[in-house]
């Protein structure tokens, strides 16, 4: 290799690593950027449209559907790309664009079964968007609908059963008591006691 294919070479390797920390620049959000502006009760309606349009489609799967919810530099909601997973779990994909700021998680509980106590958000469910550091929003086949707070670690019926669109093999379980709450430990006392006859 000659001397000048060598500088060529060396130039453009500086090229690409100018070019690569301007991107990695652009991409790096001023602390303005990092605030939503939205309401909960916005963040809220919002999610609950996305379930219920997805709850059909989670049922005739029978996989949870999930995906992130996020406020843009309009002060505008919209949602991530949604993810299929399987009948019992859902792996969220998130992302860190400028101008868009993750503001709720969401996902359906798939579709009813006697086997899964699938009516009430999971200890899961909570600790996903505890670590996260963002709400979450879940859909169950019964048609609820809860949001999870992930500074609490609690999980608060916003509407019960039939509230969002319902899996038509869904049986409702007047035995099976819902709390309009839960903790990680009232749901670990719950799962302890869950019981698939009704």
């Amino acid at each position: 290799m000659t001397v000048s294919t060598t500088r060529i070479l060396y130039t453009l390797c500086a090229i690409a690593f100018v070019v690569i920390l301007i991107r990695a620049y652009a991409n790096v959000k001023g602390p303005e950027a990092l605030q939503a502006t939205l309401s909960q009760t916005e963040v809220e309606a919002f999610a609950k449209t996305q379930l219920n349009a997805v709850q059909s489609r989670s049922f005739d799967e029978n996989i949870e559907l999930c995906g992130i919810i996020f406020e843009s530099s309009d002060a505008t909601l919209g949602m991530g790309r949604k993810t299929g997973g399987s009948e019992a779990t859902c792996d969220l994909i998130y992302y860190d664009e400028p101008g868009m700021v993750p503001v709720a998680s969401f996902h359906t509980h798939g579709s009813y079964s006697s086997e899964y106590d699938s009516e009430v958000p999971s200890i899961t469910d909570i600790q996903s968007d505890m670590a996260s550091g963002i709400d979450g929003y879940v859909a169950t086949p019964g048609g609820r609908f809860w949001h999870i707070d992930h500074e609490t670690g609690t999980a608060h019926l916003v509407c019960g059963e039939g509230c969002l669109m319902q899996d038509p093999s869904y049986q409702s379980c007047s035995s099976d008591r819902i709390e309009n709450s839960y903790s990680i430990e009232s749901l670990a006392a719950r799962l302890g006691k869950f019981d698939t006859r009704c």
